[in-house]
């Protein structure tokens, strides 16, 4: 945008692999001269507004994410089996991570940032707008029975989508005087009967209360983007699709297209 614009905030919602669409409508924003100056994210929001929020470069993030994503690194990732308080232990993600990263606070990245989880001992919403970048990515993603809670301090923290999917008021009160919202869950329902089994049963349980939570935690945004995801595919293990999805990126950018014209009326 040529002129000046008022100040942005995304929040970026939690969804697994479908989080690859956050790259994509970053992309479209800047290629539209949008300024970011606000992140906050959950889960997969945070693995990608976190990134961007230390780069501020984009095509770096897409880089990175298109180099592991293939089996070898998914292999990798969870090499790692710690089944006391989830099946594996997460640290092999995060250190993934710092390989890129290098240890950055988040206290001192180009855009401010927050990493949205909840803390298992209390029930409470966690921000983490300071510390190690690469530990808070790891603790907003670390999906409850599938990876182990996060050790900070005296807090145990697991997914931030479990409290927060969406933190459009973490990012508000963060200075923001827009914010954009991106809500990855339009797609999960309806879902045919003839596929439901016990473990489908289960999956789709917690995608009903995500969908719902989502749904209560985007209400202040100006304006929330619901990328046009396919959810066909089984996907059993919530990060099997950063390996087959390449697609997502494609989602993010188009929903960003289509409402261009009012996302610069909001900012102007």
């Amino acid at each position: 945008m040529t002129k000046k614009q008022k100040k942005l905030g995304l929040a970026l919602g939690a969804g697994g692999w479908r989080g690859l669409a956050h790259v994509g409508a970053i992309k479209e924003l800047l290629k539209h001269d949008i300024e970011i100056s606000y992140i906050a994210g959950s889960s997969a929001g945070a693995m990608v507004g976190g990134m961007y929020a230390a780069f501020r470069d984009i095509e770096k993030v897409e880089a990175i994410f298109r180099e592991n994503m293939n089996y070898r690194r998914l292999l990798y990732a969870f090499s790692d089996p710690k089944p006391k308080w989830g099946i594996f232990g997460g640290n092999k993600i995060e250190e993934i991570f710092e390989q890129y990263l290098n240890d950055k606070q988040i206290e001192d990245l180009k855009i401010p940032f927050c990493a949205m989880a909840s803390d298992l001992l209390t029930g409470k919403a966690i921000e983490l707008k300071t510390g190690n970048l690469s530990k808070a990515i790891h603790a907003s993603m670390s999906v409850p029975f599938f990876l182990h809670p996060v050790k900070w301090g005296k807090m145990r923290l697991i997914d931030g989508a479990t409290a927060v999917p969406i933190p459009v008021k973490t990012v508000k009160q963060m200075g923001a005087e827009v914010v954009i919202a991106i809500n990855l869950q339009k797609n999960h329902f309806p879902m045919p009967d003839h596929k439901i089994s016990a473990f489908k049963t289960a999956l789709k349980t917690s995608q009903v209360m995500l969908y719902h939570l989502a749904q209560y935690t985007q209400q202040p945004a100006d304006l929330v983007l619901y990328p046009d995801i396919d959810e066909n595919g089984d996907y059993k293990n919530p990060f099997l699709g950063f390996v087959k999805r390449g697609d997502v990126f494609a989602d993010g950018k188009k929903v960003v297209q289509d409402n261009i014209k009012k996302i610069k009326e909001l900012l102007a």
